[in-house]
């Protein structure tokens, strides 16, 4: 007898507005991102991934539009089998930036505001993140007491508040979570001692997502559409 397999949600919750992004998890390398609008409860579905997402390395831009995640299994343009570092617009994996990692000990990203980014990894290997700004971690000195600066090695202008957001190892959990509970891939509303079903996850199977923004040319009538974020199709 076989075992249904285990869902996991992972909720990242935007800080200026009502977005929200779910992680879905399950099986266990297998992930799929869905933009919740929390204000309507309504949900946009969006791609999959068959690489290893780590949740606690990922993180929401303050407005929502943006997602950092780090994942392993990296193949794109010459970026050997390892970890990446990525940023895209959620729903879909579809990197807009991707930064070659290697392997799991670094890895991941901060966002300090809707501008303003860390990303751990080499350089970007894509270069799509128009109107972002990825900024570097260096040790804190006279001439750049926040220790961020930009590609170019200059000091970020970029306020205390935010950028101690980029050294913390780990993010203090969203006050909101205290609002949910994802027991079993099914998100629940705390009333009190209650729970009210918002929506079951677990009944979805991977299918092949095409990003609206990606530029890639689609494949040739009678060919599967490229969906990797990587720019290398899996089945």
């Amino acid at each position: 007898m076989t075992q249904d397999p285990v869902v996991r949600l992972h909720l990242y919750f935007a800080r200026d507005n009502d977005r929200a992004v779910i992680l879905r998890q399950g099986p266990s390398k297998q992930f799929r991102l869905i933009l919740w609008h929390r204000d309507t409860d309504t949900f946009e579905d969006g791609q999959w991934l068959k690489h290893k997402v780590y949740p606690e390395r990922c993180d929401l831009s303050p407005d929502g539009r943006h997602f950092l995640y780090f994942a392993l299994n990296g193949d794109w343009s010459g970026v050997s089998e390892g970890a990446y570092s990525a940023l895209s617009r959620p729903p879909y994996f579809t990197a807009l930036a991707l930064f070659p990692e290697g392997s799991t000990w670094g890895g991941g990203g901060r966002f300090l505001d809707n501008v303003h980014y860390v990303a751990v990894g080499g350089a970007d290997v894509i270069g799509r993140d128009d109107g972002l700004v990825r900024l570097y971690q260096r040790t804190p000195d006279k001439d750049c007491p926040t220790g961020l600066r930009t590609v170019d090695g200059r000091p970020a202008k970029i306020g205390k508040a935010k950028a101690e957001r980029a050294f913390l190892r780990e993010l203090p959990p969203d006050p909101a979570l205290s609002l949910y509970d994802t027991l079993g891939g099914r998100l629940h509303r705390r009333r009190g001692n209650d729970l009210e079903l918002i929506r079951d996850f677990t009944e979805m199977t991977f299918e092949p997502i095409r990003a609206p923004y990606d530029w890639r040319e689609p494949h040739a009538e009678g060919t599967a559409e490229p969906w990797h974020p990587l720019g290398r199709e899996e089945g």
